[in-house]
């Protein structure tokens, strides 16, 4: 009899065992700069980076997906990802600047929850609104050098996309039940870390937004909006030139795609953003926007700006060899009045190609152009390539690359 119960209670907790999951995966991905030159600045020959030659990390990391069967359609999950510079060992990018997705565990998305097949509820520290879906993926997804992230969700230029990877964070998230609605979602969140400011004020900063998204058959939508308000806390930290003034503001963007798949593996694509920064006071509002990088810093974070982009591009796959080909314009920036601001935009073209070795391991090669008008500075950004170095206003930027990427 004893025996029989301890066979029975090691088989009940084999079963509660099944019950619950631990996968591990990743991605290694690290590309060789062949070309980096930014030159033609405004300021002249000494704001140039003439050539550079460099091995950069492109958005590897490690993640933990750890998920348990509640019974009844419920489950409990959670998800922990950590950035990696595998080029560096270390947290700084090839510029010496920080790589926000790196340097402590869980720091590309840490999050836990519930849900089930309709619904799935949040929280924790989450990636929002920047990411296109199935509209569009390349990015360090598909190839090393997209330019997608440069322009609907830029980490240089005029205007910054509001949200991105958001610490505290409640979402909601629609399941396969949903069908071609599924993956829509709705979020909010208080990206101050500290539950009070300095000065002994609660914190004021939230952030809220939601993608909404449909796919059926080879068609694909994607509504994105993000908002990001009183980003420094309701206070206007004024300081004297050189050093640049904090204002308070908000952030606000919208994104819509439209994709076509023509053919497995091959699809057209269209993106277009609208991101604005409006300052708390009417002041700050009034400040003409200055030249990205220019002399007078205590201006550059004041001024009222809205700007908008297109992008266009194609992927194709022949094989196990996939085609790349975006462009994409980024209009002049508009100022509170409503007026444009001359020689603010920029255009950007890539080409690119990827190889598949097998289902895991890829080579990839491309091709980058940004020509920014006399007074922007757009830089390619995402997929760990964002902290590359500042480059000149009007800088005519060109970038020839190969990476080797392994999923595991």
């Amino acid at each position: 009899m004893k025996k029989s119960l301890i066979a029975l209670a090691a088989l009940a907790a084999t079963g509660a065992f099944a019950q619950s999951a631990v996968t591990i995966y990743g991605r290694a991905h690290v590309g060789y700069d062949a070309m980096y030159s930014a030159t033609g600045a405004t300021a002249g020959a000494a704001a140039d980076v003439k050539n550079r030659r460099r091995v950069a990390d492109d958005g590897s990391r490690i993640g933990f997906r750890i998920t348990e069967d509640l019974g009844g359609g419920l489950r409990a999950f959670s998800v922990i990802e950590t950035g990696l510079n595998i080029d560096n060992a270390g947290d700084l990018g090839q510029s010496g600047a920080a790589n926000s997705g790196t340097g402590y565990f869980g720091t590309r998305e840490a999050h836990v929850g519930v849900g089930n097949n309709m619904a799935e509820l949040r929280l924790g520290r989450q990636n929002v609104y920047w990411g296109n879906g199935p509209i569009e993926d390349v990015g360090a997804n598909r190839i090393s050098g997209g330019i997608g992230g440069s322009v609907s969700a830029p980490s240089s230029g005029y205007v910054i996309t509001p949200a991105a990877r958001l610490e505290n964070t409640v979402q909601i998230v629609g399941g396969s039940d949903l069908g071609g609605f599924a993956g829509s979602s709705i979020w909010f969140a208080h990206p101050n870390n500290a539950e009070r400011t300095a000065a002994g004020k609660d914190v004021k900063q939230t952030a809220q937004g939601f993608t909404l998204r449909y796919v059926t058959g080879p068609f694909a939508a994607q509504v994105d909006m993000a908002q990001n308000k009183n980003t420094n806390n309701g206070v206007d930290t004024v300081v004297a030139a050189p050093a640049a003034s904090t204002n308070d503001r908000t952030d606000k963007a919208t994104k819509i795609g439209l994709a076509y798949t023509y053919a497995p593996g091959s699809k057209v694509y269209f993106v277009n953003t609208n991101m604005s920064h409006a300052f708390t006071t009417a002041a700050a509002n009034n400040v003409a926007p200055t030249t990205v990088g220019g002399t007078t810093a205590a201006t550059q974070l004041q001024g009222y700006r809205k700007q908008s982009s297109n992008q266009v591009g194609v992927q194709h796959r022949m094989g196990a060899i996939e085609l790349h080909g975006q462009y994409a314009k980024v209009g002049n920036v508009k100022d509170y009045a409503g007026a444009t601001v001359a020689d603010t935009g920029a255009t950007a073209y890539a080409v690119a190609v990827r190889y598949e070795l097998s289902k895991r391991t890829a080579i990839t090669s491309s091709y980058n152009i940004i020509d920014n008008a006399a007074k922007n500075n757009l830089n390619i950004s995402g997929g760990g390539q964002s902290s590359t170095a500042t480059i000149g206003a009007g800088a005519h930027l060109k970038v020839l690359r190969a990476s080797i990427q392994h999923l595991f």
